[in-house]
């Protein structure tokens, strides 16, 4: 999911949806030609708030989402691999894709990024049996929608809910959640909360000043 400020105009933007396939490598990795490139309007600027942007990756599809709607879905050369999670800001020189450099500085803010991973290897169910004693194999714990832009200036407690799964009482029992340890810096496990079959979720709520 790719932004554009070349894209906005004085009331709206415009989001980059795409997913990186063996035709666009062979396009030296450009997708603007694929079907797997989507060019979808916002009827918003993306630089004026914070807005909540999701995807859904499951085995047959790949579906968008912005502030919980979903907006476009792949169903082609959806990705069957793992993959690492990035968030870059561009402000480089490409006189193509970037439009660079900018005129002034310019930076990027995120309010916060989620991940949730269900897995489907016998594995990590047999461990989450184990952590959870209301284990039921037939339930998978729904992702909190966020149906509104996640900005608190824009008032009232809907607009501003950007709590963490875990803290909903009851919906991850036994999870394995990590912390930094101040002592020395290193990722480490506590008690928390849990995963279940078949989804991969990232959310992020981005803002640009």
């Amino acid at each position: 999911m790719e932004f554009l400020s070349k894209q906005f105009n004085t009331s709206r933007g415009a989001i980059n949806l795409v997913l990186q396939t063996p035709e666009s490598v062979k396009h030296g990795y450009d997708a603007s030609n694929t079907s797997e490139f989507k060019v979808k309007p916002l009827d918003y600027r993306p630089d004026e708030q914070f807005h909540e942007y999701r995807f859904d990756w499951s085995p047959n599809k790949v579906e968008f989402f912005v502030d919980g709607k979903s907006i476009h879905a792949m169903t082609d050369q959806v990705p069957d691999s793992a993959g690492s999670l990035f968030l870059n800001h561009w402000s480089n020189g490409d006189p193509a894709w970037s439009s660079g450099p900018p005129n002034k500085d310019v930076a990027m803010t995120i309010s916060y990024v989620k991940a949730y991973f269900n897995s489907t290897e016998q594995e990590k169910k047999d461990a989450y049996k184990k952590r959870c004693k209301k284990f039921d194999v037939e339930k998978v714990c729904e992702i909190p929608a966020q149906m509104v832009a996640p900005d608190a200036k824009l008032g009232g407690e809907q607009a501003a809910k950007t709590h963490f799964f875990s803290l909903l009482e009851g919906y991850t029992p036994g999870q394995e959640t990590f912390m930094k340890s101040a002592a020395n810096e290193r990722w480490v496990k506590v008690p928390g909360v849990s995963y279940l079959p078949l989804l991969v979720a990232v959310v992020v709520a981005v803002g640009w000043i």
